[in-house]
């Protein structure tokens, strides 16, 4: 993908104000009043937009060391879009696992915070589309080893997030092809959250963390000397970032895709990934139910 050449995921609630950034929200072109008119009775009497998020996924959705308020790219789109349907944004902290049982149970309307859309998840849950993304790995820069490539590291153990199932699926074939060719296996160990599996590197009990390639770029960024990504910029997997909504939310999913299409088209989407480094991630449209499985190479 285009990304990967520019190289450059209840209980506490946030409240966070959708304000427009100075110079983007103010030229919007309003959203159709048909649009407006399609969002839930029972949200818009609330005047809030519930979103589930572990808020640990920097640079997309994540808390700062002691700040209590949500920041990134996804935060700054959904900020925006919020303010675009006349609402405000609550985020809802949740785990990585359970944001689609979140979305099910009614909890939050949206998911968000690195979660991805693949044609297993479309059966449960719909998705808007708003990022392309993938999984790398994450070494330490001390580890001299060759690690190029997820086959490399037969023998070897990885760490990454609870959830993660189209990371895992691609390590776990990785692990058979390392055991067909009379090497060891590799040991993978799934964590709760991002930084539970982060520290598993850190104390050296695996060799690599899996993780979304944007938040290992802004990780590698902010511990220059610590960290590497195996490859450069390798990709273990592709797929698409996404923001998911329950079944019976067909017509908020809609809302919120074309609000923040019309982001895109004015300029705004593109402005507000670019604040935070990711401006190579962009899609060229704002869809809906299309993972990388259904996209061209």
């Amino acid at each position: 993908m285009h990304f990967i050449k520019r190289s450059l995921r209840c209980g506490l609630v946030l409240l966070a104000t959708a304000i427009p950034l100075l110079g983007m929200a103010q030229t919007a072109k309003p959203l159709a009043p048909e649009v407006l008119a399609a969002i839930p009775a029972e949200i818009k009497a609330r005047g809030v937009l519930r979103v589930g998020s572990q808020q640990t996924f920097p640079p997309i959705e994540f808390r700062e060391p002691g700040k209590s308020e949500v920041t990134g790219a996804s935060r700054d789109l959904l900020a925006e879009v919020a303010q675009r349907l006349g609402l405000k944004l609550e985020f809802v902290q949740a785990e990585y696992s359970a944001l689609i049982p979140g979305l099910e149970a009614d909890r939050f309307d949206l998911a968000s915070g690195g979660i991805s859309d693949t044609e297993e998840r479309e059966q449960k849950v719909d998705f808007v589309n708003y990022l392309f993304s993938g999984g790398s790995i994450l070494a330490l820069a001390a580890n001299k080893e060759r690690l190029e490539t997820i086959d490399d590291f037969c023998g070897k153990g990885v760490a990454t997030l609870l959830g993660s199932r189209v990371i895992m699926a691609q390590v776990e074939a990785a692990s058979e092809r390392c055991v067909k060719a009379g090497k060891a296996a590799i040991r993978a160990e799934q964590l709760p959250s991002a930084p539970d599996a982060r520290m598993q590197l850190d104390l050296r009990r695996v060799d690599g963390y899996l993780g979304d390639f944007p938040a290992l770029v802004y990780m590698g960024r902010q511990f220059p000397d610590r960290y590497r990504i195996v490859g450069g910029n390798y990709m273990l997997t592709q797929y698409i970032t996404s923001w998911g909504f329950a079944k019976n939310r067909t017509a908020l999913r809609d809302a919120v895709q074309k609000a923040t299409q019309s982001m895109l088209d004015d300029g705004t989407y593109r402005k507000l990934l670019d604040k935070w480094g990711v401006g190579g991630a962009a899609l060229p449209a704002i869809s809906v139910n299309l993972p990388a499985s259904k996209r061209g190479k």
